[in-house]
């Protein structure tokens, strides 16, 4: 019988795999106890408060400070996100040889387990404590879940274990020191490769760690651990359970803004009320280190910072109106009183108080480095628009043209993006207050009133032969409207009698 293929001949163009949005609401708390974590298990994952009892006690610190985030209503769980307990080596520690680790990128099961699904003879090679070894025939079309994936590598591995941890595929050696080593998959050359789709190749977003023999480790700096910390998970918010001394606060300010990590301090004492060169929180200020964020307790209760960030981390940008402001808002810790010269103070270096109004708690906030919701909600909106971008690209089948319809296509996703930080509450119509626009004058300040935002791309006849001969877009260029929040407000009565 003559095959159908004599006649209609037919291909399937596979969806490349999204990549997901950062999460904003994950946020961590740093603790210098040896006792659980280590320099080999730089954090644990969290989602209630029972988890880190169990594994660090009820009464550790790092349980009180749980109890303080868990408490704080809404928190960073009812938004998807999740608290993170870090560690910093804050003495010698005494390290065990470690195992190889490649630590595949976090994946989505909406947008993978399509593509996994289609492929019966997927194989990979990877080397394994320098044993070169390859799987052939593996059916991933039998697959239901991530955890299902993981299970086929795992089968198909000799020497090494495969496990699914946050939704990525993490390979290790069974053995430790510095002969437990593991490379990156690598395509066979038969049947379909699968370490791209699974996140597991070397030009994927895959981490590897080869092992390490024992050894006694320094001391490090607060920076080197929460470097380390977010290397490993991509945290958005952090605070150290230790006090951040002076002279630490220029280079975490300074990491913090580079990063995009929101970090948060307690300062207690009269001489961080001074604008003064001595006063970290004044340079932060003058830095205008706005991830950095200062929290003043004449009591010194470090609890308000994590409080201050479980309140902060709570925004699900893709909701309606769920942008918030910290004023007024109510924390988990004990609202401290203060007269009006120490709230004046506080808020002109930069500072917010946790205090009374009319016996109520309430957050003071300062405008002076910038209100926190500023920073959280371009960090996450700068990422989306990253994200989405990419995606549109990866997520063509095909491709995206250079022409007015490619450029057309970026512009549309963009919107799109924007859109929905409007739906959100974070941007809105109104009037453009700066001197400087682009486009046509008119035409920005009319979307600027009418939607919140103005996008604009380059002419292709106007971009260099350099650009298109390295397939560059255009520059397209975006104005937001910020949405603000009313903090405060004058009152006129006038009386008649």
């Amino acid at each position: 019988m003559a095959s159908i293929n004599n006649v209609i001949r037919t291909q399937l163009l596979p969806e490349g795999q999204a990549v997901a949005r950062d999460n904003m609401n994950v946020t961590c708390i740093i603790t210098s106890s040896q006792k659980v974590l280590s320099t080999n298990e730089r954090y644990s994952l969290h989602l209630d408060v029972a988890s880190v009892e169990s594994k660090y006690g009820a009464t550790s610190k790092e349980a009180q400070y749980a109890n303080t985030v868990f408490g704080t209503k809404p928190n960073p769980i009812a938004a998807g996100g999740v608290l993170v307990i870090g560690y910093w080596r804050a003495a010698d520690e005494d390290v065990p040889a470690t195992a190889a680790k490649l630590v595949g990128e976090q994946l989505s099961a909406p947008a993978l387990l399509p593509v996994a699904n289609q492929v019966t003879d997927g194989s990979f090679t990877i080397d394994v404590d320098g044993i070169p070894q390859t799987a052939t025939g593996l059916d991933l079309s039998v697959a239901a879940d991530l955890q299902d994936l993981a299970d086929i590598v795992d089968g198909a591995l000799t020497g090494a274990t495969a496990s699914l941890v946050n939704d990525a595929i993490v390979i290790t050696s069974d053995t430790t020191g510095a002969a437990s080593t593991l490379s990156y998959m690598s395509d066979d050359g038969t049947g379909t490769y699968i370490g791209d789709i699974l996140g597991l190749s070397e030009d994927s977003l895959s981490t590897l760690t080869q092992g390490e023999d024992s050894s006694v480790k320094a001391a490090e700096e607060k920076l080197d651990a929460i470097s380390a910390i977010k290397s490993q998970v991509n945290i958005k918010g952090a605070m150290f359970i230790d006090r951040i001394l002076d002279l630490e606060v220029p280079t975490l300010a300074s990491w913090s803004k580079a990063n995009n990590v929101l970090m948060y301090e307690v300062f207690s004492g009269d001489s961080y009320l001074q604008k003064d060169p001595a006063n970290p929180v004044w340079n932060v200020r003058l830095a205008s280190q706005n991830t950095f964020r200062c929290l003043f307790s004449k009591a010194g209760n470090r609890k308000l910072a994590a409080s201050y960030m479980a309140r902060t981390h709570t925004v699900n940008f893709g909701g309606q109106n769920v942008a918030i402001t910290l004023n007024l808002k109510t924390l988990n810790v004990p609202a401290e009183m203060y007269d009006q010269t120490t709230i004046d103070a506080a808020h002109a270096v930069g500072m917010d108080v946790y205090t009374t109004i009319s016996d109520a708690p309430a957050v003071l906030c300062s405008s002076a480095n910038d209100f926190v919701d500023n920073p959280y909600n371009l960090i996450a909106y700068q990422n989306a628009v990253q994200v989405d971008m990419y995606n549109l690209l990866k997520t063509t089948p095909t491709k995206v043209p250079q022409t007015t319809e490619g450029v057309d296509k970026m512009e549309d996703r963009l919107e799109k993006t924007t859109q929905g930080y409007v739906r959100a509450g974070v941007f809105e119509a109104g009037e453009w207050t700066l001197p400087d626009f682009f486009g046509n004058r008119e035409t920005f300040l009319k979307a600027i009133r009418s939607q919140g935002y103005y996008v604009l791309a380059g002419d292709l006849a106007d971009q260099p032969v350099a650009d298109r001969q390295q397939r560059k877009s255009p520059v397209i260029q975006v104005a937001v409207k910020n949405a603000g929040a009313v903090h405060e407000a004058d009152i006129i009565i006038s009386f008649n009698l």
